[in-house]
């Protein structure tokens, strides 16, 4: 397994699933472990690291920016850099 980026924006339920944005995943859970009770949405996305950090940061700040521009409560940012899991099943 390649190390990856593992992209997310948590936002509040804006009571529907935002317009598709292109290579990202969205999903709800009710409870996060972090943020407490309540819905919360995600935006997901994987991104090889040899693109970089900076624009791991810069698409999942367009993401942010995509779902501040539809007046949707951006709660979190996070990018992670994956460098082992059991459960990646395809090369990024």
């Amino acid at each position: 397994m390649k190390p990856y980026y593992e992209c997310h924006v948590t936002f509040l339920d804006p009571g529907y699933p935002p317009d598709d944005l292109a290579g990202w995943t969205f999903s709800r859970i009710d409870g996060d472990p972090n943020l407490g009770a309540g819905v919360k949405c995600y935006l997901t996305r994987h991104l090889p690291e040899r693109i970089g950090l900076d624009e791991a940061i810069g698409q999942t700040h367009y993401a942010m920016g995509f779902l501040q521009a539809k007046h949707i409560e951006v709660l979190r940012c996070k990018v992670e850099l994956v460098v082992y899991d059991t459960k990646q099943t395809k090369e990024i």
